[in-house]
């Protein structure tokens, strides 16, 4: 039996015990606890990593086989060994490391992360937005597994005053009806709290189901809301304007198939693209050792012929640059195949080659060549500038005004300098150029003229003139009153456009739900001011757009002083001017979904877009933030917090 004092000391040793926390089962539990949520945090931080950045590139998860004796795991899987392989920390919480009920590397779990990535955009786009007005953007287009895909884009102006074209959603739709279109559409803005009434713009492409004018979108959603004003995509009028001047003139649609049998001949072969550089080589080395080339780091880089696109009317310039800066090696390679006989070859072949070769010999086509690239040149530059998402409507349409003036200056005073380009070429390429002041029997149009009268007249006036008439009936629809008004905002030659009452007449016909009786009134009260303001500023000297104003105004803090001005000019700023964005992102679906994943989940589909494409707005994210997210969504057996 223990003595008084033994138990005396037992009962203080006991109480000894009791006053220290670090022997209570409560702070070991907690330390376990901390670790334990420390490795579940750090295993997460891994998979989100590698989701994101395999996302960002495009590149496919899963792999074929995912077992372990696999080789090959999947890019996934394969991602995670590599980063554990760098990190001791890393390698001890993951795959083999890890619970088996926690290893957060399944199908599933990738996909829940993409879903949290995907939402943090959405809702940074919504947040964004804001108050603001907004136009829809939106365009359809089939996938890998042909089923139909509709884009939508939201185009808005910023706090800071920069135009912005978000990728918003994609969506599975079962028809192109303007009923469906316009269903889906208003489920994705009504999912985030964006209302169909702050709609201020439309851009589709000239569809039937899309412009038309009693049961098409732009018409349904006229219905709803009078102020979402309809723009037909200026770049698919210009395609359009192109492809209908280049059928109207007999030449001209000859000479492009006559293009397209050349460039087929020789880049439909490997051997003949071999052959081709072969050339290319032999002539840039002739060519320096006279003299007549400079020298450089990226100068004379080998290159092959571009195959002129049925889509896009602007590749086909790109094709005739290509073929006039190889002419030469084409026409060897063309002549080569010609003369090759024996087993391998085709006699049908040969017979497109030797007419490949009695055309390029041809005054008629290299004429006709040079000709286009000069139209082409100066159309193919209003075409990208229509595809920028900065580009406000009213310089979209004084872009097409210069093109305009450009093409009619080329009428009036490129004859001499085009004609003198052609028989430099032609004299540099052996092609023997004929005597304008000769005659010329014209058996098609049943006359007999000049040499010159036959090229400069019924070609190269008629494929301008064309041009020139295509462009006119295509864009003049775009001359309304609402463009008319939205130009006297235009900053440019300091403000000598600014009138007072077309920027009133423009806010009170065409956005009446966006100004009070009473602000219009003010409104015309801050444009007497302005006028005498901001013009004299040295801060909005030399300002080319609207766009340029609008990020001025909120630079300087004006936009605080002329609050309705700004307003106004941000709805201006709104009107859509393409459908390139859509475009665009469709490009983008072709690298997510490809032959080899055409399987892919319409949602899996449609948060790798939305991180893909948005990805400035993807990469701010934090882990910790993303990891707190994906805890929130349901409850886990792994503790994160």
């Amino acid at each position: 039996p223990k003595t008084l004092a033994g138990s005396h000391q037992y009962s203080v040793k006991c109480y000894d015990n009791l006053k220290n926390r670090l022997c209570h089962i409560e702070p070991v539990i907690e330390k376990q606890t901390s670790e334990e949520i420390k490795a579940n945090r750090l295993r997460l931080r891994t998979s989100i990593n590698v989701v994101r950045w395999l996302t960002f590139q495009a590149c496919s998860f899963r792999g074929h086989d995912e077992s372990d004796s696999s080789k090959n795991q999947g890019n996934f899987l394969e991602m995670v060994k590599l980063l554990a392989s760098y990190d001791e920390e890393v390698k001890a919480v993951v795959l083999s490391n890890a619970p088996q009920n926690a290893k957060y590397t399944s199908p599933q779990i990738q996909k829940e992360i993409l879903n949290v990535i995907a939402d943090n955009v959405q809702k940074a786009i919504r947040s964004e937005i804001g108050d603001a007005k907004f136009c829809i953007i939106v365009d359809e287009s089939r996938d890998e597994s042909r089923r139909e895909q509709m884009a939508l884009v939201i185009r808005f102006v910023d706090k800071d005053g920069f135009i912005r074209e978000r990728f918003l959603d994609i969506v599975h739709v079962h028809d192109t009806y303007s009923a469906t279109l316009k269903q889906e559409i208003c489920s994705v803005l009504s999912a985030l709290n964006l209302d169909v009434q702050n709609i201020r713009g439309q851009g589709y492409d000239g569809a039937s189901n899309m412009r038309g004018e009693w049961n098409g979108l732009q018409a349904k959603f006229l219905d709803e809301c009078p102020y979402a004003y309809y723009v037909h995509c200026l770049a698919h009028q210009l395609q359009l304007a192109l492809v209908a001047a280049s059928k109207e003139v007999t030449e001209v649609h000859n000479f492009f198939d006559h293009l397209a049998l050349v460039v087929d001949t020789v880049v439909s072969s490997s051997k003949r693209n071999d052959d081709l550089r072969a050339h290319q080589v032999a002539e840039l080395e002739q060519l320096i050792e006279l003299s007549e080339l400079e020298t450089g780091r990226g100068a004379n880089q080998i290159g092959t012929l571009q195959r002129p696109g049925e889509t896009r009317w602007s590749s086909h310039y790109d094709s005739v640059c290509s073929l006039i800066k190889l002419y030469k090696p084409t026409f060897l390679v063309l002549k080569d195949i010609a003369n090759t006989k024996g087993p391998g070859t085709i006699p049908a072949t040969r017979a497109k080659a030797a007419g490949a070769v009695k055309l390029m010999m041809k005054f008629e086509f290299v004429f006709i060549m040079h000709v286009m690239k000069e139209l082409m040149g100066i159309t193919n530059l209003l075409c990208k500038k229509l595809q920028q998402k900065s580009q406000d409507i009213v310089n979209a349409m004084d872009d097409v005004a210069t093109t305009k003036r450009l093409i009619q200056n080329l009428r009036d005073h490129g004859w001499n300098k085009l004609i003198s380009d052609v028989t430099q070429f032609c004299n540099k390429q052996g092609i023997k150029v004929p005597n304008m002041a000769s005659s010329y029997a014209d058996y098609v149009r049943g006359a007999e003229v000049t040499v010159e009268h036959h090229y400069r007249y019924d070609i190269f006036m008629v494929a301008v003139d064309q041009q020139a008439h295509e462009l006119n009936c295509r864009f003049s629809e775009q001359a309304t009153e609402l463009l008319t008004l939205c130009t006297s905002l235009d900053p440019t030659d300091s403000f000598t456009k600014l009138k007072i009452d077309d920027v009133c007449s423009l806010a009170s016909k065409f956005y009446p739900a966006d100004f009070s009786e009473q602000e219009r009134d003010t409104l015309r009260q801050q444009l007497q001011h302005y006028e005498l303001d901001v013009p004299t500023n040295p801060s909005f000297q030399n300002l080319t757009t609207i766009a340029e104003l609008c990020r001025r105004l909120a630079e300087t803090g004006k936009s605080d002083d002329y609050y309705l001005i700004d307003r106004l000019i941000r709805l201006v700023l709104t009107l859509p001017v393409s459908t390139a964005t859509t475009e665009r992102a469709f490009s983008a679906m072709k690298l997510v979904k490809t032959r080899l994943r055409n399987k892919m989940e319409d949602g899996f589909l449609r948060y790798c877009l939305i991180i893909y494409i948005e990805k400035e707005i993807a990469v701010e994210f934090t882990t910790d933030q993303l990891i707190d997210d994906f805890d929130a969504i349901q409850t886990r057996r792994a503790k994160f917090k």
